[in-house]
C-alpha cells in the first residue's frame, strides 16, 4: 500500500502526552509509515515541539469530544485512506470506531480495573487487531504505563532511537532565566490541601537556596490568590504582559508561561521539585534530575491502593527520578528533601 497514512488518538493531558512519547516516536520511527496525523487536545497543543518530524500532521479536538468532533473525525477515517489507528487516549467513543473500518488496523490502550471493570468490553476488543491493557486491578508492581504504550507500538520495522528533545530558547527566555537554579511548580490544589502559606514556602525555597543559586518558581496557569501572593514577594515576569517585577530577590515567578519556554525552564534547572504531575513528567523526558513530591490523602484501603497503582503506573524509570512524600508541617517536608538535594 503506497504512502501509508496513520492516525494517532491522543488528546490528553500534557502529562499524559509525554508518557506516550515513546510509543509516539515508535510509530514516526516505523518505516512503513509514511504519513501520521496525531489527534492533541486543546490542552497539550503547544507541546506539539515534543515530536516534530516531517511525517506529523497535528489536528487538535477537546479533552472530551463534543458531538461534532466525533462526526468529523469518522468522516475523516471514512474519506481517507487510513493504515492503522493507535488509541493511546483511552476515550469510550474510540473503541466503537472498529465496528465501521474493519479494514483499518487498530491498536489500542485498554483499562481493566477492580469490580470487573473493563474498557472497552470484551466484546469491542474483538474488533481490535492488537492491544495492550494497563491492569489497574492489580495488587502488586506493575509496568508503568509508557512500557505497556511502547510495547503496544514496537514492530518488526520499527528503530528504536533514545528519546532527547531540545527546543530554542526565546528573547524572553534569554533575558530573565537565571543560572544554577532549582524549579518548583507550586499547585494550589495540593498547596491547600497541604496548608502551606507563603511563609512556608518561603522556607522551602531558603533550603533550596543552600543547594543552587536561585529558585524558579512557576504556578498552574489560571488567575488565583497565589499570582498576587507570589508577585508582591518574589521577582516575577509575565509572559503574556512582558513586565518584569525586580524585588532584589533571588527567587523569580514566571507568570502565563507555557509550551517551549515552560520546557525550557524545566530542562534547564538544575533540579525539578514539583508535586506529582505534568512538571515531573516532563521533567522526565531528558532524564533531569526530579524530586517528585507524591502528595497523598490516605483514608481507607481503597485509597492507598489507588495511589499505590498511580504511582507504579506513572512513575519514570532512571537513577535521576527520586520521590518523597510531603507532609503538612513543613519542617518534616524539608528534612525528606534535604536527602535529594545532597544527592
Amino acid at each position: 500500500m503506497p504512502n501509508k497514512h496513520v492516525i494517532i488518538l491522543k488528546n490528553d493531558a500534557v502529562g499524559d502526552l509525554v508518557h506516550s512519547l515513546e510509543a509516539i516516536y515508535n510509530i514516526i520511527n516505523d518505516t512503513e509509515v509514511d504519513k501520521i496525523t496525531i489527534y492533541l487536545s486543546k490542552l497539550s497543543k503547544k507541546f506539539k515541539f515534543l515530536f516534530d518530524n516531517s511525517k506529523i500532521n497535528v489536528k487538535v479536538l477537546n479533552y472530551n469530544l463534543s458531538l461534532f468532533e466525533k462526526i468529523h473525525l469518522f468522516f475523516f477515517i471514512l474519506f481517507n485512506n487510513i493504515f492503522k489507528i493507535y488509541i493511546l487516549a483511552p476515550k469510550k467513543f474510540y473503541y466503537y470506531l472498529p465496528v465501521f473500518f474493519f479494514k483499518t488496523k487498530f491498536y489500542a490502550i485498554c483499562v481493566d480495573n477492580i469490580k470487573g471493570y473493563k474498557r472497552p468490553s470484551p466484546f469491542l476488543r474483538k474488533f481490535l487487531y492488537k492491544y495492550v491493557i494497563n491492569d489497574r486491578s492489580k495488587e502488586f508492581k506493575r509496568e508503568p504505563i509508557s512500557k505497556i504504550q511502547s510495547d503496544l507500538t514496537m514492530g518488526k520495522n520499527v528503530k528504536n532511537i533514545e528519546i532527547k528533545i531540545s527546543a530554542d530558547l526565546s528573547d524572553k527566555l534569554k533575558k530573565y532565566l537565571p543560572n544554577n537554579y532549582i524549579y518548583f511548580h507550586a499547585k494550589r490544589k495540593i498547596l491547600k490541601e497541604l496548608d502551606w502559606n507563603i511563609d512556608d514556602l518561603k522556607q522551602l525555597f531558603k533550603e533550596f537556596l543552600k543547594y543552587s543559586n536561585t529558585v524558579v518558581l512557576t504556578k498552574d496557569i489560571e488567575i488565583d490568590e497565589n499570582t498576587k501572593i507570589f508577585k508582591e514577594n518574589f521577582n516575577s515576569f509575565d509572559f503574556k504582559s512582558l513586565k518584569f517585577i525586580n524585588k532584589s530577590e533571588k527567587i523569580i515567578f514566571f507568570d502565563n508561561i507555557d509550551g517551549k519556554d515552560l520546557y525550557n525552564v524545566i530542562l534547564n534547572s538544575k533540579q525539578v521539585i514539583a508535586f506529582h504531575g505534568m512538571m515531573t513528567n516532563v521533567g522526565s523526558i531528558n532524564k533531569q534530575k526530579v524530586l517528585d513530591l507524591f502528595h497523598c490523602k490516605i483514608r481507607n484501603w481503597n485509597d492507598y491502593r489507588n495511589y499505590r497503582n498511580s504511582f507504579y503506573e506513572f512513575k519514570p524509570k532512571y537513577n535521576g527520578y527520586d520521590f518523597t512524600i510531603p507532609s503538612k508541617n513543613i519542617n518534616k517536608t524539608i528534612k525528606k528533601i534535604r536527602y535529594s538535594l545532597k544527592k
